[in-house]
């Protein structure tokens, strides 16, 4: 799957881990029970700050396995509000202060796709165990947005667009009212 690298190849849409995960979910458990857990891993995402407490205790004792990133420091940590590479990487980058090209923002990621297959690992295992619980799900904000602006809705009332992450991450409300 190492064409999810950078979002695809650099074209930095989902997060690669994301999708890859997802990937493996929806290999393992039956389409409804997908579409669950996946969505959770999606809302988790854009809520959690990266790379975790845990991720970072772990590269600063030099306990990840891997030689490819060297750094044992302890990275900021920021939330995404988004599924998408580009932005992810880019508010880390903004608080971080380094460059998207950078050794750092390489560490941040690999740190990042850990704590994704970590919880995804966690929840396929609660789920094959028959204690699944959601724990996450769409945002407040996206919750009202799509109140009036979903899939299914006349275009005249708002039905011209969908989705199910953050929209005020990138859209601010009133000027996107401005321009109906």
């Amino acid at each position: 799957m190492s064409f999810l690298t950078g979002g695809g190849f650099g074209w930095t849409g989902t997060c690669g881990s994301i999708i890859a995960c997802s990937a493996v979910v929806n290999m393992v458990t039956p389409m409804d029970d997908a579409k669950k857990i996946i969505g959770e891993m999606f809302a988790w995402y854009e809520q959690t700050p990266f790379p975790s407490d845990i991720a970072n205790q772990k590269a600063h004792n030099k306990q990840f396995p891997v030689d490819k990133y060297k750094s044992s420091d302890i990275l900021v940590q920021t939330v995404a509000e988004s599924p998408l590479c580009h932005v992810s990487v880019t508010r880390w980058c903004k608080a971080a202060g380094y460059a998207s090209k950078s050794p750092e923002r390489s560490e941040r990621c690999a740190r990042l796709t850990s704590d994704i297959v970590a919880y995804t690992a966690t929840k396929l295992n609660s789920y094959f165990a028959n204690a699944y619980k959601t724990e996450y799900s769409m945002s407040a904000s996206a919750q009202g947005c799509t109140s009036c602006h979903e899939s299914g809705k006349p275009f005249e009332t708002g039905g011209w667009t969908r989705g199910k992450m953050q929209c005020n991450t990138c859209h601010d409300q009133e000027q996107d009212h401005a321009m109906k």
